[in-house]
C-alpha cells in the first residue's frame, strides 16, 4: 500500500498544475503585455511651411496639411477684413502661439492680390507713381507705363480737327492724365489717357485746339 502511494505521487508531479500547488504556480506566471494608446491620433508639426507669396485661400489648404491653423490680418494700414480668402495674398508670416492644447497657429499679414506689400507689416501700400510721359512718342510712352500694369493705355488726338491714324506710335505725347507724380492705386483697373500730336505739328497750348483754325 505504502508502494502504490509513493508511485501515485511520482506521476502526479510529471504533470503542471497537477496536486495542490497548481494554483500558486498559476499566480507566478509572467504579466500580461500591456498596450499604450494615444489620447491623439494628430501629428506633431516639424516646422512651418514657408507661405509667403501664396494666396490666403492656398496659404490655409497648406498650412493645414502640415499640421497648422492659420490667423490673418491686414499687412497694410487699412485694416480691412479677409472675407474672399482667394483674394489676398501673403505678404509677412510668424507664430501666434497655440490654441488650448491644439494646434499651433500662424499669423498671416496679407494684402489684396493686385497690391504690393508693403515694406513693413502694418504700413502703407507703395503704390507706383505716374512717370512723366510728355514730349515722348507714344510707343516709348507705352514701354515707359508698361511696369504699372495699367488696364489700358487710350491715345487721343491732342486736336479737335486732327483725326489719330491707325498705327500712332511715332505721334508724339503733349498732354496725360493722371499727371505726372500722382499715386496710382490699382493701376490694372485704371486707364491711361495721352493726347498725342502729329510728329510733324507742335504740341497745342491746351488740349482739343485747333490746328488749322478756319480750315
Amino acid at each position: 500500500m505504502v508502494v502504490v502511494l509513493a508511485g501515485l505521487g511520482f506521476v502526479l508531479s510529471l504533470f503542471p498544475g497537477g496536486g495542490g500547488g497548481g494554483a500558486s504556480e498559476e499566480k507566478a506566471g509572467p504579466p500580461a503585455a500591456s498596450v499604450t494608446v494615444s489620447a491623439s491620433a494628430r501629428p506633431t508639426p516639424s516646422g512651418p511651411p514657408s507661405l509667403v507669396g501664396k494666396r490666403l485661400k492656398d496659404a490655409k489648404e497648406q498650412a493645414s496639411a502640415a499640421g497648422f491653423d492659420v490667423v490673418s490680418h491686414d499687412a497694410s494700414d487699412q485694416d480691412a477684413r479677409q472675407w474672399d480668402v482667394g483674394g489676398w495674398k501673403v505678404c509677412f508670416q510668424g507664430a501666434a502661439g497655440q490654441r488650448g492644447g491644439g494646434r499651433p497657429v500662424l499669423d498671416l499679414g496679407v494684402v489684396r492680390v493686385e497690391a504690393p506689400c508693403p515694406r513693413a507689416d502694418g504700413g502703407e501700400i507703395p503704390w507706383p507713381v505716374m512717370p512723366a510721359v510728355v514730349g515722348m512718342t507714344f510707343g516709348r510712352a507705352g514701354e515707359t507705363l508698361g511696369p504699372l500694369a495699367f488696364r489700358k493705355v487710350e491715345p487721343e488726338s491732342a486736336y479737335s480737327d486732327v483725326t489719330l491714324p491707325g498705327v500712332v506710335d511715332p505721334w508724339k505725347v503733349c498732354f496725360q492724365d493722371p499727371e505726372p507724380g500722382r499715386t496710382v492705386e490699382n493701376p490694372q483697373f485704371g486707364t491711361v489717357y495721352l493726347k498725342l500730336a502729329p510728329p510733324d505739328a507742335p504740341c497745342p497750348e491746351r488740349p482739343y485746339a485747333e490746328l488749322r483754325p478756319g480750315g
